[in-house]
């Protein structure tokens, strides 16, 4: 079946609602920002008006300017010109790789803490990442129409455990315990790597709120409706944020906490404190299938873009085939499950379980920040535009929205700078700044050569046609 494929029911208010709540909010982050105590509250405000705010500025704007599939993909294209358009592209699916395979490690990382097996096997890691990687992609190409449920899912079951979170660090906070003395500690972020990777991890949980764009034209209500959803997964990922971290902080003092393993330790301390240790197990396993539902949907949502680029032959039309019974664009999910896996196997690469995580953080961070740049941009290009019927303007008319758009690109060229910055567990700090430097290099240069070899082969066909 070509591009066109079977029709895709069109999602409700409140089905767009949770599915933008699963795929944008990562309990994993609060864990992430929990690490450098309360010195993240502040660097999580500032994040939030300098680069949440615009991005939901620029998402509302450019919704409602551009009608075509691919979002933020199809905004730099038609903004700027096929090449631009095509790296933006290129680098906001590709940095869903290592995005995927940072979750595979936390997902896995849940598991190995809930069957209570070494947290430093990097093999079992392995073992259950490739696991998990055959169980979505098997999954969605059995078609997009089961992954509503299974994201649905995962936002219950992130909202049951998040809820249960903090109800016990309210318990704890009541009886005088709390781990953390919120009245006598520090707020002032220091200048070392965890605020660096912190930074660069905060602008990466705030940032999704443009994948609702890929769904434009299979949402009920249209741009009305968009906007309803962008305000109420705003104040829902900003409170789970920070509230989240400050019960974290209550639960466990930030030094006991790790990146990879805070949330798994808080929830056995948590259920330990109230005498419920048992059922500690239970609630991890129950956390790692929650989180499978988010990532289901991002793992959907990601396969839309090799789609898109099929359909504009960037990629062989191949990429621009649905299946005709399931609908689901097959050669997209078994092209994105591969580099998924490849990208797991190649982070161990000399490297820890920690190091490799924070590898693939960084590089989430890197190449995800990257299509911001564009999208910011066109953003600032529009700034003095007319309205269009539906779209959303900043209070304040123009200067508000250049200043808006300014703040948010200064926001992003800084979570990638601090992206750059080495682990502290990272044995060779060097070693680990060329890794992150070189991998992006290589991901441009490929993209830059399948842009090319599309290039070539338009060429050709227009030269046959004459």
């Amino acid at each position: 079946m070509t591009a066109a494929g079977p029709a895709l029911p069109k999602l409700k208010f409140l089905d767009a609602t949770l599915y933008a709540v699963a795929m944008n909010i990562g309990l994993r982050w609060i864990a992430v920002a929990a690490v450098t105590g309360p010195a993240a509250f502040p660097l999580w405000l500032v994040a939030l008006f300098t680069f949440y705010v615009p991005l939901v500025a620029a998402t509302a704007a450019l919704t409602a300017r551009f009608e075509a599939e691919g979002g933020i993909y199809a905004w730099a294209r038609d903004t700027y010109g096929s090449l631009p358009g095509f790296i933006c592209g290129w680098f906001y699916w590709i940095a869903l790789m290592p995005y995927f395979a940072g979750i595979l490690y936390f997902l896995s990382g849940l598991i190995v803490s809930a069957i209570g097996a070494d947290a430093k096997n990097t093999f079992l890691f392995l073992g259950i990442s490739i696991a998990i990687s055959a169980f979505v992609i098997a999954f969605q190409i059995a078609g997009l129409r089961f992954g509503k449920w299974l994201t649905n899912f995962g936002a219950a079951g992130s909202w049951a455990i998040f809820l249960t979170i903090l109800a016990i660090a309210f318990f704890i906070a009541s009886r005088g315990t709390s781990a953390t003395n919120f009245l006598h500690s520090s707020y002032m972020p220091a200048m070392n790597f965890d605020t660096a990777i912190l930074w660069g991890s905060i602008v990466f949980a705030f940032s999704g709120a443009e994948s609702i764009a890929f769904l434009r034209n299979d949402i009920a209500g249209g741009m009305r409706t968009i906007l309803r959803v962008l305000a109420i997964s705003g104040v829902t990922i900003v409170f789970v944020y920070i509230v989240g971290t400050a019960a974290f902080l209550v639960i466990l003092p930030h030094s006991d906490l790790t990146r990879l393993g805070g949330f798994p330790d808080a929830l056995r301390v948590a259920y330990g404190r109230v005498g419920f240790g048992h059922f500690a197990s239970v609630a991890i396993g129950l956390l790692a299938l929650a989180q499978l539902g988010g990532f289901t949907g991002w793992f959907g949502i990601g396969a839309r873009l090799p789609f898109a680029a099929g359909i504009d032959h960037f990629l062989p039309s191949l990429f621009a085939r649905r299946n005709p019974k399931t609908g689901a664009p097959t050669a997209a999910i078994l092209l994105q499950g591969g580099l998924m896996i490849v990208m797991v196997v190649l982070s161990q690469a000399g490297s820890n379980v920690a190091a490799a995580y924070d590898f693939l953080v960084a590089m989430s961070v890197l190449t995800s920040t990257i299509p911001y740049l564009f999208m910011f941009a066109a953003y600032l290009k529009f700034a003095r535009a007319d309205d269009v019927p539906g779209a959303w303007r900043m209070p304040g008319g123009v200067l508000a929205t250049l200043f808006v758009g300014a703040v948010g690109q200064c926001a992003t060229v800084i979570a990638i700078a601090c992206t750059l910055v080495p682990s502290s567990s990272e044995p060779r700090p060097l070693a680990a700044f060329l890794k992150i430097v070189l991998s992006t290099a290589v991901m441009l240069a490929v993209g830059l050569v399948l842009y090319w070899l599309a290039a070539r082969r338009k060429a050709a066909a227009m030269a046959l046609s004459v």
